[in-house]
């Protein structure tokens, strides 16, 4: 399934209907699905067969079949690859300037130093 050419709605339904396969392959009743989830049969039936329902109650169907670690790749955490850590790093020095610390404020020197007029 191209998922950037499909609706959401179209998504919604592939993923039910995968859901009740998967209910069904391990022949596992509407019933017992309801009970073991915690809603009542008609949400099970509004979430499986119209696709209207909550992430809740997705994630109490497959708890209750027996498939929950089906969404363990939504919770792995995404990490940059390679080439994005060095592109987020910037350029890094290569080598001294041989210039003096510019933090440090520089004494006068030349011509006309400030002279203190306490002396």
């Amino acid at each position: 399934m191209r998922l950037k050419a499909s609706s959401d709605q179209a998504i919604a339904g592939a993923i039910v209907a995968h859901v009740q396969a998967i209910r069904l392959k391990k022949n596992v009743s509407l019933e017992d699905v309801a009970k073991n989830a915690g809603m009542s049969r008609q949400t099970l039936h509004a979430l499986l067969n119209q696709g209207k329902g909550t992430l809740i109650n997705l994630v109490a169907v497959l708890r209750a079949i027996g498939e929950l670690e089906r969404l363990s790749s939504l919770l792995e955490e995404v990490r940059p690859s390679p080439l994005q850590i060095i592109r987020m790093e910037g350029k890094k020095r290569q080598r001294a300037s041989g210039r003096r610390d510019v933090s440090k404020k520089p004494t006068p020197t030349g011509p006309n130093p400030k002279k203190n007029s306490d002396w």
